[in-house]
Protein backbone atom coordinates (compact mmCIF):
# COMPACT_ATOMS: atom_id res chain seq x y z
CA UNK A 1 0.00 0.00 0.00
CA UNK A 2 3.01 2.04 1.02
CA UNK A 3 4.46 1.90 -2.39
CA UNK A 4 1.43 2.34 -4.44
CA UNK A 5 1.25 5.75 -2.78
CA UNK A 6 5.06 6.56 -3.35
CA UNK A 7 4.54 5.34 -7.09
CA UNK A 8 1.06 7.78 -7.27
CA UNK A 9 3.09 10.84 -5.86
CA UNK A 10 5.35 10.79 -8.05
CA UNK A 11 3.62 10.18 -10.81
CA UNK A 12 1.73 13.50 -9.74
CA UNK A 13 5.10 15.29 -9.54
CA UNK A 14 6.20 14.07 -12.96
CA UNK A 15 3.18 14.75 -14.31
CA UNK A 16 3.01 18.17 -12.33
CA UNK A 17 6.34 18.94 -13.87
CA UNK A 18 5.77 17.78 -17.22
CA UNK A 19 2.86 20.39 -17.44
CA UNK A 20 4.82 23.12 -16.08
CA UNK A 21 7.07 22.53 -18.75
CA UNK A 22 4.50 22.78 -21.19
CA UNK A 23 3.42 25.45 -20.14
CA UNK A 24 6.28 28.08 -20.53
CA UNK A 25 7.86 26.30 -23.68
CA UNK A 26 6.18 27.58 -26.18
CA UNK A 27 6.82 31.09 -24.84
CA UNK A 28 10.41 30.70 -24.14
CA UNK A 29 10.73 30.40 -27.87
CA UNK A 30 12.31 33.49 -29.55
CA UNK A 31 8.86 35.24 -31.22
CA UNK A 32 10.77 36.68 -33.99
CA UNK A 33 12.38 33.39 -35.12
CA UNK A 34 8.48 32.38 -35.22
CA UNK A 35 7.40 35.61 -36.87
CA UNK A 36 10.33 35.64 -39.86
CA UNK A 37 8.97 32.29 -40.51
CA UNK A 38 5.74 33.48 -41.85
CA UNK A 39 5.37 34.40 -45.10
CA UNK A 40 3.64 37.90 -45.91
CA UNK A 41 0.74 39.36 -45.59
CA UNK A 42 -2.31 38.43 -48.05
CA UNK A 43 -4.39 40.41 -49.54
CA UNK A 44 -7.94 41.30 -47.47
CA UNK A 45 -6.43 39.19 -44.97
CA UNK A 46 -9.08 39.13 -42.28
CA UNK A 47 -8.58 39.91 -38.83
CA UNK A 48 -10.95 36.83 -37.18
CA UNK A 49 -12.08 33.96 -39.41
CA UNK A 50 -14.67 31.16 -38.50
CA UNK A 51 -13.45 28.13 -38.19
CA UNK A 52 -14.70 24.68 -39.23
CA UNK A 53 -12.81 22.85 -36.52
CA UNK A 54 -14.68 21.83 -33.59
CA UNK A 55 -11.63 22.00 -31.13
CA UNK A 56 -10.88 26.17 -31.65
CA UNK A 57 -12.17 28.20 -29.12
CA UNK A 58 -15.81 30.20 -29.72
CA UNK A 59 -16.23 34.15 -29.16
CA UNK A 60 -19.35 34.89 -27.35
CA UNK A 61 -19.49 38.63 -27.30
CA UNK A 62 -23.33 38.13 -28.11
CA UNK A 63 -23.99 36.78 -25.60
CA UNK A 64 -25.85 37.48 -21.94
CA UNK A 65 -24.39 34.80 -19.85
CA UNK A 66 -20.36 34.88 -21.40
CA UNK A 67 -19.30 36.79 -18.06
CA UNK A 68 -17.98 33.34 -16.88
CA UNK A 69 -15.50 33.02 -19.92
CA UNK A 70 -13.91 36.87 -19.30
CA UNK A 71 -13.45 36.53 -15.80
CA UNK A 72 -12.07 33.05 -15.66
CA UNK A 73 -10.01 33.87 -18.79
CA UNK A 74 -8.27 36.75 -17.01
CA UNK A 75 -7.21 34.66 -14.05
CA UNK A 76 -6.04 31.48 -15.86
CA UNK A 77 -4.01 33.94 -18.38
CA UNK A 78 -2.36 35.42 -14.87
CA UNK A 79 -2.05 32.36 -12.86
CA UNK A 80 -0.46 30.84 -16.85
CA UNK A 81 1.98 34.00 -16.92
CA UNK A 82 3.04 33.65 -13.04
CA UNK A 83 4.58 30.32 -13.73
CA UNK A 84 6.14 31.27 -16.99
CA UNK A 85 8.00 33.90 -14.38
CA UNK A 86 8.35 31.06 -11.88
CA UNK A 87 9.91 28.45 -13.61
CA UNK A 88 11.25 30.62 -16.73
CA UNK A 89 15.20 30.61 -17.10
CA UNK A 90 14.62 34.33 -19.24
CA UNK A 91 15.01 37.18 -16.98
CA UNK A 92 14.20 39.28 -19.54
CA UNK A 93 11.09 37.67 -19.80
CA UNK A 94 10.55 37.40 -16.17
CA UNK A 95 10.86 40.91 -15.90
CA UNK A 96 8.41 41.28 -18.94
CA UNK A 97 5.80 38.97 -17.85
CA UNK A 98 4.77 40.13 -14.82
CA UNK A 99 3.48 43.03 -16.22
CA UNK A 100 0.48 41.08 -18.13
CA UNK A 101 0.28 38.87 -15.15
CA UNK A 102 -0.46 41.46 -12.51
CA UNK A 103 -2.95 43.59 -15.25
CA UNK A 104 -4.61 39.78 -16.12
CA UNK A 105 -5.10 39.76 -12.05
CA UNK A 106 -6.51 43.40 -11.58
CA UNK A 107 -9.00 42.63 -14.68
CA UNK A 108 -10.19 39.97 -12.67
CA UNK A 109 -10.75 41.56 -9.22
CA UNK A 110 -12.43 44.55 -11.45
CA UNK A 111 -14.23 42.36 -13.27
CA UNK A 112 -15.75 39.96 -10.30
CA UNK A 113 -16.28 42.48 -8.50
CA UNK A 114 -18.31 44.50 -10.73
CA UNK A 115 -20.56 41.00 -11.90
CA UNK A 116 -20.87 40.27 -8.06
CA UNK A 117 -22.38 43.48 -7.24
CA UNK A 118 -24.59 43.14 -10.64
CA UNK A 119 -26.52 39.83 -10.12
CA UNK A 120 -26.65 41.02 -6.05
CA UNK A 121 -28.40 44.58 -6.68
CA UNK A 122 -29.13 44.85 -10.85
CA UNK A 123 -26.36 47.89 -10.26
CA UNK A 124 -23.37 48.05 -13.35
CA UNK A 125 -21.27 50.20 -11.60
CA UNK A 126 -19.31 52.53 -13.57
CA UNK A 127 -15.11 53.19 -12.61
CA UNK A 128 -11.90 51.72 -12.27
CA UNK A 129 -11.12 52.54 -8.57
CA UNK A 130 -10.79 48.65 -6.51
CA UNK A 131 -11.60 50.59 -3.51
CA UNK A 132 -14.75 52.32 -4.92
CA UNK A 133 -15.95 48.89 -6.10
CA UNK A 134 -15.34 46.69 -3.48
CA UNK A 135 -16.91 49.47 -0.96
CA UNK A 136 -20.09 48.91 -3.29
CA UNK A 137 -19.86 45.53 -2.78
CA UNK A 138 -19.25 45.25 0.64
CA UNK A 139 -22.47 47.17 0.88
CA UNK A 140 -24.77 45.21 -1.86
CA UNK A 141 -23.09 42.06 0.05
CA UNK A 142 -23.42 43.01 3.45
CA UNK A 143 -20.22 41.68 4.22
CA UNK A 144 -19.37 41.94 8.06
CA UNK A 145 -15.76 42.06 9.05
CA UNK A 146 -14.24 39.22 9.89
CA UNK A 147 -10.58 38.12 9.73
CA UNK A 148 -11.23 37.13 5.81
CA UNK A 149 -12.91 40.20 4.89
CA UNK A 150 -10.29 42.46 6.93
CA UNK A 151 -7.61 40.54 4.91
CA UNK A 152 -8.88 40.88 1.68
CA UNK A 153 -9.77 45.02 2.43
CA UNK A 154 -5.95 45.29 2.96
CA UNK A 155 -5.31 43.56 -0.30
CA UNK A 156 -7.42 45.56 -2.42
CA UNK A 157 -6.48 48.27 -0.99
CA UNK A 158 -2.33 47.58 -1.57
CA UNK A 159 -3.12 47.19 -5.13
CA UNK A 160 -5.34 50.23 -5.41
CA UNK A 161 -2.36 52.37 -3.83
CA UNK A 162 -0.22 50.54 -6.16
CA UNK A 163 -2.73 50.71 -9.24
CA UNK A 164 -5.26 53.61 -8.64
CA UNK A 165 -6.80 54.24 -12.36
CA UNK A 166 -5.88 50.60 -13.93
CA UNK A 167 -2.90 52.21 -15.83
CA UNK A 168 0.31 51.12 -14.00
CA UNK A 169 0.39 47.83 -15.58
CA UNK A 170 -1.20 48.85 -18.67
CA UNK A 171 1.34 51.80 -20.30
CA UNK A 172 4.75 52.00 -19.73
CA UNK A 173 6.23 55.28 -18.33
CA UNK A 174 6.53 57.38 -21.43
CA UNK A 175 3.01 56.73 -21.98
CA UNK A 176 1.37 56.75 -18.65
CA UNK A 177 0.19 60.25 -17.32
CA UNK A 178 -1.95 59.23 -14.75
CA UNK A 179 1.44 57.32 -13.35
CA UNK A 180 2.37 60.57 -11.56
CA UNK A 181 5.67 60.37 -9.68
CA UNK A 182 5.13 56.62 -8.58
CA UNK A 183 8.97 55.18 -8.56
CA UNK A 184 9.06 51.31 -8.00
CA UNK A 185 11.89 48.90 -8.74
CA UNK A 186 12.18 46.20 -6.55
CA UNK A 187 12.53 41.96 -6.52
CA UNK A 188 9.54 40.32 -6.53
CA UNK A 189 8.61 36.98 -4.62
CA UNK A 190 6.70 35.41 -6.91
CA UNK A 191 5.89 32.82 -4.23
CA UNK A 192 4.17 35.23 -2.02
CA UNK A 193 2.31 37.20 -4.84
CA UNK A 194 1.19 34.14 -6.15
CA UNK A 195 -0.27 32.82 -3.33
CA UNK A 196 -2.14 36.26 -2.70
CA UNK A 197 -3.38 36.06 -6.08
CA UNK A 198 -4.74 32.47 -5.27
CA UNK A 199 -6.06 33.43 -2.00
CA UNK A 200 -7.83 36.41 -3.23
CA UNK A 201 -9.39 34.21 -6.18
CA UNK A 202 -10.45 31.53 -3.59
CA UNK A 203 -12.17 34.40 -1.42
CA UNK A 204 -14.34 36.17 -5.40
CA UNK A 205 -14.57 33.36 -6.83
CA UNK A 206 -16.86 32.20 -3.99
CA UNK A 207 -18.81 35.43 -3.56
CA UNK A 208 -19.28 35.21 -7.79
CA UNK A 209 -21.25 31.75 -7.47
CA UNK A 210 -23.24 32.54 -4.70
CA UNK A 211 -24.35 36.02 -6.41
CA UNK A 212 -24.58 33.68 -9.95
CA UNK A 213 -27.29 31.18 -8.00
CA UNK A 214 -29.09 34.45 -6.07
CA UNK A 215 -29.39 36.01 -9.01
Amino acid sequence: MKKHKSYQTKLKRHYREQVHRDIFSLAQMDIDSIALRLGPFEKGQKLIVESQYPMDPKLRLGLKDNDVYFIYGYVQASIMLLNIVHYGKSYFRKDSYIYPAIFCFRMYLELTMKLIIKNRSGIVFTGHSLMNIWDKLKSVYSLQLDDDVESVEFLIKSFHELDERSTTFRYPKMLNLSQGSLQQSMMIDIRKLQKCFLQLYRFFDGLYLESSVNE
